[in-house]
């Protein structure tokens, strides 16, 4: 069956605002033999995603490969340029200055690379690099999601089971940072505050998330105390 719910373009794009610095963002998942682009937020995003599969190099490959962080601070800096020496110099011409490739994985499973662009060099801040690890999460729950509800390895009610619980998280991660556009406040903060409204209404986290990502709720309309 098809997924249902939040896709790879709705969490970015929720949460691309809510990442100071960051000009882009691409997601690519991968298995040690396929790779295959699922989003790139921009033209640059798009190119440099494209060049890691073109090139066999790159950020992405290597995070993948680690399920590590590989943050490229500065692509002309001789580190980075030895080690991808095909990749830097088309990356660059591209528009991207610095690579910041997350590892897309849950224990020992490996499900790709979350890529985030800036056209300056320079290192990300403590609080951005934690949004991007909330975003992460969220696109390796729901690749995860897509890959068991279209799967033929385990029963169908199982899989789907799964499947939908998976879903309702990647739906709570979506929210936050749509939470997070609206107020203008830090993802952190954004889930802080749907925790807060959830709790204070009485009301289950997966519920108040649909709703937000479902543009029945918008924080922007709340006071202070939750109210309209």
């Amino acid at each position: 069956m098809a997924a249902h719910g939040p896709d790879v373009e709705g969490l970015c794009l929720a949460c691309l605002t809510g990442l100071p610095g960051i000009g882009g963002v691409g997601v690519t998942s991968m298995t040690p033999e396929t790779q295959q682009v699922r989003y790139a937020s921009d033209a640059t995003s798009a190119r440099v995603e494209q060049l890691q599969f073109l090139l066999g190099e790159g950020p992405c490959r290597d995070a993948y490969t680690s399920a590590e962080p590989v943050l490229a601070e500065d692509l002309r800096a001789p580190r980075w340029r030895a080690q991808w020496p095909a990749f830097t110099p088309a990356a660059v011409l591209a528009g991207a200055l610095a690579v910041f490739a997350l590892p897309l994985r849950v224990g020992e499973v490996k499900v790709g690379a979350l890529d985030l662009y800036c056209d300056t060099p320079g290192s990300l801040t403590d609080r951005t690099l934690a949004g991007a690890w909330v975003l992460a999460d969220a696109v390796t729950e729901l690749l995860l999601a897509e890959t068991m509800a279209d799967g033929d390895d385990e029963p169908v009610v199982g899989r789907e089971g799964h499947a939908d619980h998976l879903m309702q998280r990647a739906a709570v991660h979506q929210a936050t940072g749509m939470v997070s556009v609206q107020l203008g406040i830090a993802v952190d903060d954004a889930w802080a505050r749907l925790r807060a409204y959830a709790f204070a209404a009485g009301r289950d986290l997966d519920e108040v998330a649909a709703d937000v990502v479902a543009r029945r709720l918008r924080f922007d309309d709340q006071d202070d105390d939750g109210n309209r």
